[in-house]
């Protein structure tokens, strides 16, 4: 302001003092932001100047900021944890503070590398916030391998997880598990016969950038597979768990009734005739 009135030819300036240290003023400065609303990342800033620069504790800031003590560690987190590079793309509006917060923060605290490669490979973006929930989730339960391929293709990912999570359309279940029937021995088919185009040196005698589009389909298809593997898996234990009935002692079920004499039986013990000598028992 002092140098656009010097612009303007002009030798006051007005001003407003107040008789407070600079951590009072700084918290009586933000809770004047009522024509603008600060930014996620404008409210770490200060949270930090706050608490590096001035020793405030978490608590007497949330009480300063008449927020909470989570409040306040959810925002120190986003400038202690995550890498100057995310932070970029959270100030830029690339992704949002709060799936920055819900999600890269804790990926960036596991392993800071991979959230920067994770970062770099989604831009640039838009990502919501339950995209990238999914996308940490899919690496924390993933292996090495598994989370090798999500970090090096998270669209690919979320594609994948969107066709395993999609619903089945409505209609009749029988004629939807004869579909899903049908559909696996189609799959079964296509494998057999990809496996004897890849025998056969198939991949040898394409162009280099023929070569390159099959490899990127198939990375595809090791992420859906994937998915739809973990998906039947979790959902044949628990048909399983639903349907696991307690056995009989002795491997044979009792019958259910007592069945029925035929009526020309005899009596027992009565019209058989002894065969050899009798002995006492």
């Amino acid at each position: 302001r002092v140098a656009a009135l010097t612009r303007l030819g002009r030798d006051l300036v007005e001003a407003l003092v107040l008789p407070l240290q600079e951590p009072e003023a700084l918290v009586f400065g933000h809770r004047l932001e009522a024509h603008r609303r600060p930014s996620v990342l404008e409210e770490a800033w200060l949270v930090r100047e706050l608490i590096e620069g001035h020793g405030k504790s978490q608590a007497q800031l949330a009480a300063c900021l008449q927020r909470s003590v989570s409040w306040v560690s959810r925002r120190l987190s986003l400038v202690r944890v995550l890498p100057e590079s995310v932070q970029e793309t959270v100030r830029r509006g690339v992704f949002s503070a709060q799936g920055a917060m819900k999600s890269l923060v804790p990926l960036a605290r596991a392993k800071r590398a991979d959230c920067e490669q994770l970062v770099a490979q989604l831009r640039p973006g838009p990502i919501s916030v339950r995209q990238m929930q999914r996308l940490y989730e899919g690496w924390k339960q993933g292996d090495h391998e598994q989370r090798a391929r999500l970090l090096a293709h998270p669209h690919l990912y979320l594609k994948a997880q969107e066709e395993v999570s999609r619903p089945v359309a409505a209609g009749d279940e029988c004629s939807a598990a004869g579909q899903l029937a049908a559909d696996l021995e189609t799959f079964c088919a296509m494998c057999r016969r990809l496996r004897r185009q890849v025998r056969g040196g198939v991949m040898h005698r394409v162009r280099r950038e023929e070569r390159e589009a099959m490899l990127a389909t198939w990375r595809e298809v090791r992420l859906i597979f994937a998915s739809l593997e973990k998906l039947i898996d979790r959902q044949s234990v628990a048909w399983e768990a639903r349907h696991a009935r307690s056995g009989y002692p002795h491997g044979d079920p009792a019958p259910e009734t007592p069945g029925t004499r035929c009526p020309n039986d005899c009596p027992a013990g009565t019209g058989i005739t002894q065969c050899g000598p009798a002995r006492s028992a």
